[in-house]
């Protein structure tokens, strides 16, 4: 080899090397950016969420067994103001949960979930029928929503954008807000257990979408 073709060689190896510390850098910084949001972590319940950084998350516990029938509301997450981001922490013994109180004023229909052992899967009911007055038949819940973290996202006919993202299948997490929110969809899709592993990209994807969805509240 000549000392021309090694100069040559060797400049090709140091473009190739230093494209790829950019890239890798790049990626790197992209996985780690947080776009302004903070991770709440709730060690009493074993699950973690992500808000934006300038509100403030207020917990409180509670033991209302009324408005989720199938289970008891143990806390209570504001996320800003109220009107704004509200998660309710429900454990469910029974592996079941209803949105709505049982005879509710509202037009809404229940909605009702259940963890069928016997088939190992997520089941719907209307107990008192669906929103427009017909009766629904039981059957397997939709899933093919999740969370950044693959938790179910079930949805519900409550109002203002209302999930239920079963932690466990006796616990489960009913986010919503009281019409003040761009951004509870976002919120509740950034939802992880204590045990989940999340993949980088998924995490900056979801934190940017909340943060995205959020700044459109901003700038009203």
């Amino acid at each position: 080899m000549t000392v021309r073709t090694r100069w040559i060689v060797g400049i090709i190896l140091v473009v190739v090397v230093t494209v790829g510390v950019i890239l890798f850098v790049g990626r790197h910084r992209l996985a780690n950016e947080t776009y302004g949001m903070s991770e709440y972590v709730d060690t009493a319940y074993g699950f973690s969420f992500w808000y934006p950084s300038t509100l403030q998350v207020a917990a409180s516990a509670t033991q209302n067994d009324l408005d989720f029938p199938g289970g008891i509301v143990v806390e209570t997450l504001q996320v800003g103001s109220p009107g704004g981001v509200s998660i309710f922490v429900v454990n469910a013994s029974s592996s079941s949960i209803t949105d709505e109180p049982s005879g509710h004023a509202s037009p809404i229909g229940q909605t009702k979930y259940f963890y069928d052992t016997a088939s190992g899967q997520w089941m719907v009911a209307f107990p008192e029928g669906t929103t427009d007055g017909i009766a629904g038949a039981t059957t397997t819940a939709n899933i093919s929503n999740t969370t950044m973290a693959k938790l179910p996202m079930l949805p519900s006919g409550r109002r203002f954008d209302t999930t239920i993202i079963p932690l466990s299948t006796t616990r489960f997490l009913v986010i919503g807000d009281g019409g003040g929110s761009s951004f509870t969809v976002q919120l509740a899709h950034t939802v992880s257990s204590a045990t989940s592993i999340v993949d980088s990209s998924a995490r900056s994807e979801a934190l940017h979408a909340e943060a995205t969805a959020f700044s459109s509240t901003m700038n009203k």
